[in-house]
């Protein structure tokens, strides 16, 4: 049949794991790399070391924010993929009791 295409429930939940795993260590690295500030002297005492002091914070915050954004997807991913596995297995059950339901009334 053109189009065919199967599912494999179990290997969607194990891609929802996976997800679920990698948020984890996105979380954990986000955690590690914010607990770290650099000094306000760090770039140096000239007046444009205050400057770039305070574009490498910005860029440190947007980098924090986005690690807290991917691993709000890769949560978000690992469930929804347990949803679809759910979606399909319920879908596919349907199915057979209704072909059971069809053969039963064909029964003589």
């Amino acid at each position: 049949m053109a189009g065919e295409y199967r599912v494999d429930p179990e290997a969607l939940r194990r891609y929802g794991r996976t997800s679920a795993d990698r948020a984890e260590r996105l979380r954990q690295s986000r955690a590690e790399l914010g607990g770290h500030r650099l000094p306000a002297d760090a770039f140096g005492k000239l007046p444009e070391a205050q400057e770039i002091g305070q574009e490498y914070q910005r860029r440190t915050d947007a980098a924090l924010d986005n690690l807290t954004s991917a691993a709000d997807t890769m949560e978000q991913i690992g469930e929804h993929t347990g949803q679809v596995a759910r979606s399909y297995e319920r879908a596919e059950q349907e199915t057979v009791d209704a072909l059971t339901a069809v053969a039963a009334g064909l029964a003589p």
